[in-house]
């Protein structure tokens, strides 16, 4: 290995920019990186403790201990991450500060219970209504319950405290900050451009393995292959979940910057921003996946077989220079801008190809069909039609990618949509939130104001303290966190008695002994089911053992480690008391609101698909909605990206609450809980929903590319049999999707608790969901059901139409190269088969949302009635 070769292998080591296809996969691991993560928090800690015990702060300094404890927490697994949250906390601080100085200046507080718990309660009010992420809520929390604690129980506590604790932040931030950025950096673009590499790589084989699936000669040995496919998607869906946060993240990151710097290889061939690469990996991904759809679905029977076998060489030269080209997107080393144009040429070249050969076997089917009285069933030609597109369509996205084509949808930046959502009414729910957060930091400063509770507990400050950093947006979240942060507690303070042990007070083996432990559960931090839990274990013995060392607890290490425990669990028994008594927001109602929102985008995508589909073939009498309006006014590109980044930021959050929504006790208001295993299959049953939507919409899109042309090829082409005219089929298929969309929002709604629609929606009515509700939803799948086979129907009855129509030409003499629009005419063939994979888009699309509409049901059943009674 040459020199360069090293230095490049360390320098995307340590700043974590890797490739897939490089030669030392296992440098880049995902073992490796949390070692990295784990040493950066180690160093960071290390570095803050030096800095509050052997420099001149901590003569300067009360509360030094904290400086080490805030810069653990601050330090988070992106650059980005890590200076979104100090800068967040930072523009709470500041203004903080200088208020609880000033009303110490003049005298305003801390002369009596009530002045001093009148601004504890104001400060917590605002606090809380105005942060809206919960860890900033945590972290500025923290810092006003100290300030007050410290003030309360010391009359002597300087003037400038307030700007004492606010350095105390600061320095904790700032290290944390610098440790991010010099100690094995992880920037959120960098992280972005690795899971984007991997995800194309990975696509390429779902690709590689779908085509492979597409010639087999028997299902079982195809159903193989798509297991394999299977596997592959759900691993390329876990790398997609953190990129919506990532790309918040970034927002703090110089990203064109640091990918101009570390792409600058590449960058005549691929130049895309963050939102881009998201936007182009979900489009491709939807397009592969519509091929995996379409082989689970084939019948692999006579017709399958006949065109699998003449477009096989074809699908494999096509599916060998398609990976040439990914290939060249992800290794490490570059080609020329004129080798990469020519591996596009060759890709283009082989799917003339495959299309040629496509227009060959149909002929050659059509052919043979006229000539033994036989007929062709519609869906294998709808299947196969659909197959063929969406080849086409993954091209041409590889294609406009390669080029840099400056006219894709770059509005996708756009918020116009997100924009006309927002209604700017009076905050209600944060005002609610923000008034039990009061009460409960209220009860939880009489351990601290109360002179027998403050004698009794050391002051009250760990109860306090506890009840504000267990707060959570809804029950099941602050009951999690609660549940994390007792089992923490206990861990790390049986680790803080080990140190006083083994060490006592001496500050540089305590550090020594407590430094391997803070690397184990950095560690552990990174693994799903540990999270906050590592979190508290990593610093309770931080807090314990170096507040021991500053004096500010107990001298008798036994004595404080049991405090700790016995004041976090009183606290976190009143928060859970606190937490379901007042204002309750349980995370299941939030979940239905989020429902309610996915559902209704989907809704408007329906509706967006049929205003296109009437504006190109020219059905003037449909009425105009506010979506055609939309359509009119901005680009459909840019609609439909906005769209799908609203839905995409809606799943992404709904997964979340339905892990919340698991630990709630819903059996109070279901009749048998709630079933983690329906929501799931729901929230997965939602993105084929709007994948199918996202197909459809690339159907209309490549049609609106002839569209001067359709009036034509509709009416006059083939005796007005070539585009079949299904539009009252389409219509009643959309006008029942509508219909089950609305059924399914109304019933979400009316099962959501009355708590939740009394205080965040300011509903009184008492409408409950009810057998004959049940029985509507029923009937509106079954109506559904029958006009998505009307739609078969009439499209087998037009396809024998045009057979009859080819018939009789041929009885007149005509050949078939004459009588077969796309014979001859590259435009005709696009339309054809963009128009048929419209067609089987639509049916899928029916059959995704009935699968939809039969959980939904399920889910209804199970918490409104005794249907499924246990034993």
């Amino acid at each position: 290995m040459s020199i360069s070769s090293i230095s490049q292998t360390a320098r995307h080591f340590y700043f974590n920019y890797h490739y897939p296809k490089s030669t030392s996969p296992w440098i880049h691991s995902t073992f490796l990186r949390r070692v990295q993560y784990a040493t950066q928090v180690v160093i960071c800690f290390l570095s803050a403790s030096f800095l509050a015990f052997e420099t001149r702060i901590s003569s300067h300094l009360s509360l030094e201990y904290l400086v080490p404890i805030i810069s653990i927490l601050c330090l988070q697994q992106t650059f980005g991450s890590t200076l979104s949250c100090c800068v967040h906390n930072t523009i709470v601080l500041t203004p903080l500060s200088v208020l609880l100085f000033v009303t110490r200046k003049f005298h305003l507080c801390y002369q009596n219970y009530v002045a001093t718990e009148l601004l504890l309660l104001l400060t917590s009010f605002f606090i809380t209504y105005g942060c809206t992420q919960v860890s900033t809520k945590r972290t500025v929390l923290l810092y006003n319950v100290i300030y007050f604690a410290m003030c309360f129980s010391h009359a002597d506590m300087s003037l400038i405290f307030s700007f004492q604790l606010f350095g105390i932040h600061m320095s904790g931030m700032v290290m944390a900050v610098l440790v991010s950025l010099i100690i094995f950096p992880l920037f959120a673009t960098f992280e972005i451009e690795n899971r984007f590499h991997y995800s194309l790589l990975k696509l390429q084989q779902m690709h590689t393995l779908i085509i492979q699936a597409f010639l087999c000669h028997d299902k079982m040995v195809a159903q193989m292959s798509l297991i394999r496919v299977s596997i592959i998607e759900n691993m390329v869906h876990k790398a997609l979940i953190p990129v919506q946060t990532r790309l918040d993240e970034a927002r703090f990151e110089p990203s064109r910057w640091l990918q101009r710097i570390f792409n600058r290889k590449h960058r005549h061939i691929i130049d895309l921003t963050l939102q881009e690469q998201e936007n182009f990996i979900n489009s491709l991904m939807c397009h592969i996946s519509s091929l995996e759809l379409m082989v689970k679905n084939c019948s692999f029977n006579e017709y399958h077989h006949d065109f699998a076998k003449e477009l096989e060489s074809s699908l494999l030269d096509l599916s060998a220079r398609q990976s040439t080209v990914i290939t060249s997107l992800i290794a490490p080393s570059s080609i020329s801008k004129y080798e990469f144009s020519q591996q596009i040429n060759n890709l283009q070249q082989a799917f003339s190809k495959l299309r040629s050969a496509y227009i060959d076997v149909r002929l050659r089917r059509i052919e043979h069909v006229l000539q033994s009285a036989k007929t062709i069933q519609s869906e294998d030609s709808l299947s196969h039609a659909y197959f063929l597109f969406h080849l086409e369509v993954i091209i041409r996205i590889l294609t406009e990618l390669a080029l840099n084509n400056e006219d894709k949808a770059k509005s996708i930046h756009s918020s116009g949509y997100e924009k006309k959502k927002m209604n700017f009414k009076p905050e209600w729910s944060r005002i609610l939130s923000s008034i039990k957060c009061i009460i409960i930091i209220g009860v939880g400063s009489l351990f601290v104001l109360i002179p027998t509770l403050s004698k009794a507990f050391e002051n009250g400050h760990l109860i306090l303290i506890t009840l504000c950093v267990t707060q959570g947006d809804t029950v099941g979240g602050a009951l999690t966190t609660m549940k994390m942060r007792l089992i923490g507690t206990l861990i790390g303070a049986i680790w803080s008695y080990i140190t006083y042990l083994l060490v006592h007070t001496r500050i540089y083996p305590t550090l020594g002994i407590l430094s391997p432990w803070i690397f184990i559960f950095s560690y552990l931090k990174l693994l799903p089911n540990w999270g906050y839990t590592a979190t508290v274990a990593s610093f309770t013995p931080v807090a314990i053992n170096l507040a021991q060392l500053s004096h500010q607890i107990p001298s008798s290490e036994s004595n404080a480690v049991l405090l700790r425990i016995e004041e976090s669990f009183i606290g976190i028994t009143i928060a859970v008391v606190l937490t379901l008594l007042i204002f309750p927001i349980f995370a299941i109602d939030l979940l239905k609101d989020n429902i309610q929102r996915t559902l209704k985008t989907c809704e408007e995508s329906i509706a967006s698909m049929h205003s296109v589909y009437d504006q190109l073939f020219h059905h003037t009498e449909s009425h105009e909605s506010m979506v055609q309006l939309e359509l009119e006014e901005r680009k459909v590109e840019s609609f439909i990206s906005a769209q799908r980044s609203v839905f995409h930021r809606l799943i992404s959050a709904q997964r979340t609450l339905v892990e919340h929504a698991s630990l709630e006790p819903a059996l109070w208001w279901m009749n048998h809980g709630f079933s983690s295993k329906y929501y799931n299959e729901l929230v997965r049953q939602q993105v084929n929903t709007f994948n199918m939507l996202h197909n459809v919409d690339a159907a209309l899109m490549k049609i609106n590319e002839y569209s001067e042309n359709i009036h034509h090829f509709q009416v006059n082409v083939a005796g007005g049999h070539f585009l079949p005219n299904l539009h009252r089929e389409i219509s009643g298929l959309s006008k029942q999707l509508g219909a089950c969309f609305h059924a399914w929002i109304y019933d979400f709604a009316a099962t959501q608790t009355r708590l939740h629609r009394l205080f965040r929606q300011s509903i009184y009515s008492n409408a409950k969901l009810d057998e004959v509700d049940l029985t509507k939803d029923q009937q509106c799948l079954v109506d559904l059901y029958q006009i998505v086979h009307q739609l078969q129907d009439q499209h087998q009855e037009r396809l024998n139409q045009l057979l009859q129509h080819y018939l009789d030409r041929l009885t007149d003499g005509e050949t078939y190269t004459s009588i077969i629009p796309y014979a001859t005419n590259n435009e005709a063939d696009s339309v054809f088969i963009a128009y048929y994979a419209l067609y089987y888009s639509t049916t899928q699309l029916a059959h995704s949302i009935l699968k939809l509409g039969e959980t939904i049901h399920t889910i209804l059943e199970l918490e409104t009635t005794h249907v499924y009674r246990h034993f």
